[in-house]
C-alpha cells in the first residue's frame, strides 16, 4: 500500500509541474512588448520606410528615382530654380516634395496612424523639403540614411516616428 502512494504521490507532482510550466509559457506568450521591442519596431519601420521611399520610382519624371529626385535638387540653388525639370513641368525638387509627401500620408498617416516628420540637411535647396504631420514632442523613434549626392557631397534624410497614442 505505501508503494502505491508514493507512485500516486510522484504522479500529482509531475501533473503539478507540468501545470506550472503551461501557466508560465501561457504568461510569456500573451504578455504585450515591452516599450523598448515597440520603439525598436518603430525604428526599423523608419529604416525600411527610407531605404524603400529612396528606390521608388516618381511619376511624370523621367523614369526617376526618389533618390535621383533629391539628388538633382540637392544640388539646384535654394529656390529650386536651376534644379531640371520633369515632363509635368514641376522641377524634380518639387515631384521629390510630392512624392514624399504622398508616400508619407499614405504610410504613416491612413495605415499605421502615426506622426511624423521629414527632413533633410546638407543642402540648402533639399533642406526646403520637409513634411510633419502632428508632431512628436516626447519620445520619437528616427531613422537617419546619409545620401550620396556625388562624390563628397552628402545630404542626411531624416524621419522622425511617433505613436499617436503616446501624446
Amino acid at each position: 500500500m505505501s508503494r502505491a502512494q508514493m507512485e500516486i504521490f510522484g504522479l500529482v507532482i509531475i501533473v503539478i509541474l507540468v501545470a506550472l510550466g503551461l501557466l508560465f509559457a501561457v504568461a510569456v506568450l500573451t504578455k504585450k512588448p515591452t516599450q523598448q521591442v515597440q520603439q525598436m519596431t518603430t525604428s526599423v519601420q523608419g529604416a525600411n520606410f527610407l531605404n524603400t521611399l529612396m528606390g521608388t520610382t516618381a511619376r511624370d519624371c523621367h523614369g526617376l528615382t526618389v533618390r535621383g529626385l533629391i539628388q538633382d535638387c540637392a544640388l539646384a540653388d535654394v529656390n529650386w530654380n536651376s534644379a531640371s525639370v520633369c515632363a509635368d513641368g514641376k522641377s524634380t525638387c518639387e515631384r521629390a516634395n510630392a512624392t514624399i509627401s504622398f508616400l508619407l500620408e499614405k504610410t504613416f498617416g491612413e495605415v499605421l496612424k502615426k506622426d511624423y516628420r521629414f527632413f533633410m540637411s546638407g543642402s540648402g535647396a533639399a533642406e526646403r523639403i520637409s513634411l510633419e504631420r502632428g508632431g512628436c514632442p516626447n519620445e520619437r523613434e528616427s531613422a537617419v540614411r546619409p545620401e550620396l549626392v556625388r562624390p563628397g557631397f552628402y545630404i542626411n534624410v531624416t524621419l522622425y516616428l511617433c505613436d499617436k497614442t503616446n501624446r
